[in-house]
């Protein structure tokens, strides 16, 4: 019986529960981002992938991938709640998943993940290499980049509203912690 070749092993397997987080939120949850750079393999057939790791009630906020790339995604551990929305601002899916689902956000779509009272982890496996996920919260919030004249049409507001709005984003993360 042939012998595996410990060389193919380490160019074909990566442990991503032992990486580093790439962001890490306290009472929220931990993010993985595995891309060539860490994992050579992936840049040869094409791929990326994340781990999320949401703890209780946490919330991933709403992102897309911007360069037209598509995520399928599995749930490995828990449970939470889905929602997919598409290009013409519908709810494509809304639904309960757990353990052992196994979804796909198309291009283009915006999607975001609530965790269940035992959290929820999931794995995403990407279509681009070097994927550009654009968020609708944080410093590189979308809504960043309009004036607070088009944010205020565009959300039919009093500049007042427009700056709390802003504020509010700004401060936000892409994991969010429950409520208290």
């Amino acid at each position: 019986m042939p012998h595996p070749c410990k060389n193919s092993t380490d160019k074909l397997v990566y442990n991503i529960d032992a990486a580093l987080p790439d962001i890490h939120v306290q009472n929220a949850g931990l993010l993985t981002a595995l891309t060539a750079k860490k994992f050579p393999f992936l840049g040869e057939v094409g791929l990326s992938a994340t781990l999320v790791k949401l703890d209780a009630n946490a919330m991933s906020s709403p992102v897309y991938a911007a360069d037209s790339s598509v995520q399928v995604i599995y749930v490995a551990k828990g449970s939470g709640r889905i929602q997919v929305v598409g290009i013409n601002g519908e709810r494509a899916l809304d639904t309960k998943v757990k353990a052992g689902h196994l979804y796909v956000v198309p291009r283009f779509f915006v999607a975001s993940t609530i965790a269940d009272g035992e959290g929820i982890e999931y794995f995403s496996l990407i279509t681009a290499t070097q994927p550009v996920f654009a968020e609708f919260t944080g410093k590189t919030s979308v809504w960043g980049a309009l004036s607070p004249q088009v944010l205020e049409a565009s959300l039919n507001v009093a500049p007042e509203f427009e700056q709390l709005f802003r504020a509010k984003i700004k401060k936000s993360t892409i994991l969010v912690p429950p409520q208290n």
